[in-house]
């Protein structure tokens, strides 16, 4: 998917497209498939679980996830044109444009964010918070800082563990991947 990528860049400047490769990279692949491999069996405590993934792009993760349930996944972004592109990659998920600060977790009993290196730390714990009691939480950061919108990196696993107020850690670890290395944290609130 890489030499995809490279050749589509050389070829146009066009943002969006790039943007939709890029969502499904060689990066981005091995962290959805870590993220499945390590969550599947927390998954499978709930019956049906609701699943929502906060700040979802276009939706790649949250369609991988329909499997373990038979509710829709519902994949939120800001950004409008996700929810426009989404829909016709993924017409199984179930798509939705909000801000995550004005985002209502409270149904969901699973709340996914694999892009907590985009967002405030006052943000991630706010959604944390709103979340109900129970629920399962993963989340993703990295330590790539080379990137403007990358906000909210962290240098290692542990200072990434130390900024999440979950009440319980079931799962933490670490993803080298070529040019940054991928944390991820399961936990409940």
């Amino acid at each position: 998917m890489d030499t995809i990528l490279k050749v589509i860049d050389s070829v146009t400047n066009d943002r969006l497209v790039k943007s939709i490769i890029n969502s499904v990279n060689d990066n981005q692949e091995k962290s959805k498939d870590w993220l499945i491999e390590k969550s599947k069996q927390y998954l499978s405590l709930f019956v049906n679980p609701k699943i929502c993934v906060a700040a979802g792009w276009y939706g790649h993760l949250a369609n991988r996830l329909t499997q373990y349930t038979d509710e829709r996944v519902q994949s939120f972004d800001i950004d409008p044109i996700t929810k426009k592109i989404g829909q016709k990659l993924y017409p199984n998920v179930w798509f939705k444009i909000e801000d995550i600060i004005d985002y209502k977790f409270e149904k969901w009993n699973v709340v996914i964010c694999t892009s907590c290196e985009h967002l405030k730390q006052e943000v991630i714990d706010n959604m944390i918070d709103r979340c109900k009691n129970g629920s399962l939480i993963i989340l993703q950061s990295n330590n790539y800082k080379q990137i403007d919108e990358h906000i909210n990196c962290h240098n290692s696993l542990e200072e990434f563990e130390k900024t999440l107020k979950l009440k319980k850690i079931l799962y933490k670890g670490t993803l080298e991947l070529d040019k940054y290395n991928r944390y991820m944290i399961i936990g409940t609130k």
